[in-house]
């Protein structure tokens, strides 16, 4: 079958632009990649006109004016293998985003050149039946001369400029300054910042040594370099973790770098990821690495896998690779592999290692609360052991984690001889808020509790306040905001029933026999208050001390029985005042 122009419709056009970098910024890395192979070695990235309009500039070798009529080919690519372009369309990727794309470039020895296509015109065709060559004709302008400007040079000038003119709406989200510094420093083959990045040169040393060699290119937004991360070197490992992939033949197909986070958490933007990269630019995202791996991977790892194979080819949408060899599944496999073995080697590092438990324990005794402390330390004695993983690329990992553990079990003896100094100067603020408290109870109770034991009762609630209602609510999960229900529900009592006999005493005379019997039941429960307050401080000391029901008091600290005492002394205060203020029952 012959094809002819009609054969082609202008829904190949979407395909092959609008459908392969829609909604996102992936037309910089195609505009970046050909400054790139013209041999750029800076590339300006910058807004105009309020931000409406993004430029992107580089000092590449520029077009001659045949040259310009070719990269507007679609599909058709005179790169070499060793380019970072190769699909023959990038020049058609910011179709999506603005309504204009404007191509001013110069070759030296050259005239400098204008193209301008009408992206607007272009989308309003797409759905048309139209052959692809009318509609490409008909948005794209002539190419024009345009004079030299005053400090351009005939002879040595050389540059190519790209106009996203007119950002569409829909994409002002994307195309902001926040987003895009965010898209190139993860995307395209900046360098390393040095000044932030103490590792930046081994890396780069031993990424040339296996002939990985990124592109040597400044890139600039807004006038400020851009650097890829990570961007800080305090917050990992001393160690980096250098692994080669290999396929079945031992052939060397691609590397990795990898720095471990010195602290037991998720790495934070922009230091976090491991990506894929190729020729410096990068291959989907940081879950396009980590999804190689089914099981759960606790992101602790900043790193690179740097393709070196020309067989491993990255698909259309630079998302992931293309199916096309043998090699392809088995290295994903191999990456998923090392994946669990950096998540192995972190809960060896977690089992080993828990600076943040460490760091707590401080604060906590930086304001007394030792016992926390205590709780804390215990926590640590108890992590389990956990083994190291085989990858031998990841051997070097273990002494470094072992040393640091080391130190921290060092650093803890250390906390746990703190905690014993402390222990006294505690315990003995503890007495003397204890004594204070005493000192300020009515005098006859006072006296009473200086002529007995100095050994006490405790009971941490007072029984008819709204941190006791709250307390009962949380722990039977009942909705009732009556005491007297929460009580008896929690602790199974129903009624408190009359004596015989008439009372002696009463806190709340009846005065209005039409209320019924809530002044009288509230005179029983105090008296079953008085001698619950009794039978459980006096009577189980007296009767139980050692057994079961007297544990909740028995592994109580030295200074939270101080704290108890104090509570139990109060309530005691407060019965004896409400006693003093009975009257005699009146029938």
């Amino acid at each position: 079958m012959k094809f002819t122009t009609v054969s082609i419709g202008g829904r190949l056009i979407e395909s092959i632009t609008a459908g392969l970098y829609d909604g996102n910024l992936n037309c910089l890395r195609e505009y970046i990649q050909n400054s790139i192979d013209e041999e750029a070695k800076n590339v300006e990235i910058y807004f105009e006109n309020g931000n409406k309009d993004l430029i992107i500039k580089d000092d590449g070798h520029g077009m001659s004016r045949d040259e310009l009529e070719a990269a507007l080919s679609i599909g058709v690519s005179n790169k070499k293998e060793e380019d970072a372009g190769w699909r023959g369309i990038g020049i058609w990727s910011g179709i999506s985003s603005c309504k204009r794309i404007v191509i001013i470039t110069k070759k030296k020895n050259d005239k400098k050149y204008r193209i301008e296509i009408d992206n607007d015109n272009l989308r309003n065709e797409y759905l048309s039946n139209k052959p692809v060559l009318d509609i490409l004709t008909g948005v794209t302008g002539e190419i024009v001369e345009l004079p030299l400007g005053k400090d351009d040079s005939f002879e040595n000038d050389h540059f190519t400029e790209v106009r996203l003119e007119s950002i569409l709406p829909p994409q002002k989200n994307i195309f902001t300054e926040k987003e895009i510094q965010k898209y190139l420093w993860r995307n395209v083959p900046a360098p390393f910042d040095e000044k932030k990045f103490s590792f930046a040169s081994d890396i780069d040393k031993w990424l040339e040594e296996k002939n990985v060699r990124p592109q040597k290119v400044n890139i600039e937004f807004n006038g400020n370099k851009i650097f890829r991360p990570p961007l800080s070197s305090d917050i990992f490992f001393d160690k980096i973790t250098k692994k080669e992939f290999v396929d079945i033949n031992g052939k060397l197909i691609a590397v990795g770098w990898f720095l471990t986070s010195n602290e037991n958490k998720v790495l934070k933007e922009p230091n976090s990821g491991i990506y894929f990269k190729k020729k410096g630019f990068t291959i989907g995202n940081e879950n396009t690495v980590r999804n190689q791996f089914s099981g759960t991977y606790n992101a602790w790892q900043y790193g690179e896998i740097h393709i070196i194979s020309k067989e491993l080819r990255e698909n259309s949408s630079r998302n992931s690779f293309e199916l096309n060899n043998t090699i392809v599944l088995p290295f994903l496999e191999d990456v998923g592999k090392f994946i669990g073995q950096l998540q192995m080697q972190n809960r060896f590092q977690s089992s080993n290692i828990d600076s943040n438990t460490i760091k707590k324990t401080h604060k906590l005794l930086d304001v007394g609360d030792y016992k926390s402390a205590e709780k804390n330390i215990t926590k640590f004695r108890k992590n389990s052991t956990v083994n190291f993983p085989i990858d031998p690329a990841l051997q070097e990992m273990k002494p470094l984690i072992e040393t640091v553990s080391k130190q921290e079990k060092q650093e803890i003896d250390d906390l746990e001889g703190k905690i014993q100094q402390m222990k006294p100067d505690i315990q003995n603020k503890k007495k003397e808020q204890l004594e204070a408290l005493i000192n300020n109870l009515p005098t006859q109770v006072k006296n009473s509790i200086k002529r007995a034991t100095k050994k006490g009762q405790k009971y941490p609630e007072m029984s008819v306040t709204d941190p006791i209602r709250k307390i009962l609510q949380e722990k039977t999960e009942l909705d009732d905001n009556e005491i007297f229900n929460l009580s008896r529900a929690a602790y199974g009592w129903e009624n408190i029933t009359q004596a015989d006999k008439p009372p002696l005493l009463v806190i709340d005379p009846v005065k209005d026999p039409g209320r019924g019997n809530t002044h009288r039941n509230r005179n029983l429960r105090f008296g079953v208050m008085v001698y619950t307050l009794h039978d459980l401080f006096v009577n189980l000391s007296k009767h139980e001390t050692g057994k079961e029901s007297r544990k909740w008091y028995e592994d109580a600290t030295d200074d939270e029985n101080y704290e108890m005492l104090g509570y139990m002394y109060s309530l005691i205060g407060l019965i004896y005042r409400m006693i003093e203020k009975s009257e005699k029952y009146q029938p």
